[in-house]
């Protein structure tokens, strides 16, 4: 006697089962993949490059975004491993198609030197716009130096301007420094030294030791703002702080030549701009 046919509804049943079985092994790959990504960037952030790029490598073969990226980044620099341009621009070329704008950003400084590949500065530019466009705020900013520079596309000062701002509300400080300089020179806009001030003031602010360096000059000048030697002191001697040179000079003049009273002044209120400077997240 041959075996009874399952009846539609056993075979509801068992389909039902085969389908819940497919989806759990795809959710357990999906979650080794994740678990891969996770203890690669783990041993990413603790230098341990090694176990990353073995970490890496199956998931970042896979598609996954993020794994490319970090595997981009590992050839770029030469973490853990030989640095090769070639690969690091096939890693973080695979990246941007996902829409990774960090990605994005690092592919496009390997076009104008011909890094790891052939020179061609029209791509290195679609790929900041690219990213600038998904909020890169490196990418606006360096978007703004091209037009600036001339570099690449005609000199216009006004998109300089533009990307700047963009850079500047996506927290590239620096690119506040850059818009006072438009001001001070009047390079697209009026030449407008308070506007100047007010810019450098926000980058200062925010962190930005050029800025911080400007805006001392601007107060012992009183360019733009009302000439205070005290305020001059406490940014000069914060970008001193941060390596810059030339501020460095002009705080040991200033501490030649301001009373005790003032300097101890400009100590306080150095003391008071640096604590209300927001701490910058860190990248990769």
């Amino acid at each position: 006697m041959r075996p009874a046919l399952p009846t539609p509804r056993v075979r509801r049943r068992v389909g039902a089962r085969v389908v819940l079985l497919a989806v759990l092994g795809l959710t357990s790959v999906a979650q080794a993949a994740e678990d891969a990504v996770a203890a690669g960037m783990d041993a990413y952030r603790a230098g341990n490059y090694g176990a990353a790029l073995s970490a890496l490598a199956t998931p970042a073969a896979a598609g996954d975004a993020n794994a490319q990226y970090h595997l981009g980044l590992m050839y770029d620099r030469g973490l853990g491993v030989i640095a090769d341009p070639a690969r690091a621009r096939e890693w973080y070329a695979k990246a941007p198609a996902r829409g990774l704008p960090r990605a994005q950003h690092n592919l496009a400084t390997l076009f104008p030197d011909g890094r790891g590949g052939p020179a061609d500065r029209g791509a290195g530019l679609e790929w900041l716009a690219r990213a600038a466009a998904q909020g890169s705020g490196k990418s606006a900013h360096r978007l703004g130096l091209a037009y600036y520079r001339g570099d690449g596309v005609l000199r216009d000062y006004a998109k300089a301007r533009d990307w700047w701002e963009r850079a500047f509300t996506a927290g590239e400080i620096d690119a506040g420094y850059n818009l006072g300089i438009l001001y001070r020179r009047g390079l697209g806009v009026p030449r407008d030294p308070a506007r100047c001030a007010g810019w450098w003031t926000r980058a200062a602010t925010a962190g930005s030791a050029l800025a911080r360096q400007a805006l001392g000059n601007a107060y012992l000048e009183g360019s733009g703002v009302a000439r205070d030697p005290v305020l001059a002191y406490a940014w000069l001697r914060l970008a001193a702080e941060a390596g810059v040179a030339a501020a460095a000079q002009s705080v040991a003049l200033l501490e030649q030549e301001l009373t005790p009273a003032q300097l101890a002044a400009g100590r306080d209120r150095a003391h008071e701009f640096a604590s209300r400077t927001p701490s910058a997240p860190k990248r990769p």
